[in-house]
């Protein structure tokens, strides 16, 4: 008896689309997802791609599931990741007398990729929002974000937030080591002296008046 198919893939003009089947689980999919990625490993190799998923609806964290799976079984950097639009959830919205989503203005509005585990060297993380790194990101790994990058771990490559201009993006990481770092249009490099002196601190960076401040996470409560 011939499996269903409940995950298929779909070359697109700008990227791959993912098509998801309505009718089953999402632990279904997940696993169907992990299966197909990795039959398909050489197929894929290590192109820049858009990833769109369809056929169904999704959470942000299941979306955010389903590209982690994509990282972990395949070589792509994902430039960007977006879901068809649900015309159903504005129209609730608007029955209900509510702004759609989008409307309200929110200086953190960004959508957050979560990533479990540690970034190899030459692993890249491009994502439309902010990223967060559940692990190391290790020398030669890059991470390049629309929005802020947070690093549960020690951040030991290159990272650039706020790449298309968010001036009020930040940078992370339980170890701030990166060998490149950017914000915005600003780049710095930490000095190796500075590095091993803030080796075991957890810091921020962050943009003020035109220059990267690095910064004791401690220092930003209160």
């Amino acid at each position: 008896m011939q499996e269903e198919n409940h995950v298929l893939f779909k070359g697109a003009k700008n990227g791959i689309n993912v098509w998801l089947d309505e009718t089953v689980d999402f632990d279904r999919i997940r696993r169907d997802l992990r299966v197909k990625t990795h039959e398909a490993r050489d197929f894929f190799e290590d192109a820049e791609v858009a990833i769109t998923f369809t056929g169904r609806e999704i959470t942000k964290e299941q979306e955010s599931e389903l590209l982690r799976i994509i990282y972990q079984e395949t070589d792509l950097s994902i430039s960007y990741a977006k879901p068809v639009p649900s015309e159903r959830a504005d129209d609730t919205a608007s029955k209900l007398g509510l702004a759609p989503a989008g409307i309200v203005p929110n200086r953190n509005e960004h959508l957050t990729f979560f990533y479990e585990g540690a970034l190899r060297n030459g692993q890249s993380i491009r994502y439309d929002g902010s990223v967060v790194i559940l692990g190391d990101a290790n020398p030669g790994s890059e991470i390049i974000a629309k929005g802020s990058v947070i690093v549960l771990g020690a951040l030991k490559g290159m990272v650039h937030a706020g790449c298309t201009g968010d001036d009020s993006s930040y940078v992370c990481a339980m170890r701030l080591n990166p060998t490149q770092l950017r914000i915005c249009d600003v780049m710095t490099y930490i000095p190796e002296e500075k590095r091993s002196k803030n080796k075991n601190t957890p810091s921020y960076a962050y943009i003020q008046e035109g220059l990267i401040y690095i910064a004791p996470l401690a220092s930003a409560q209160g």
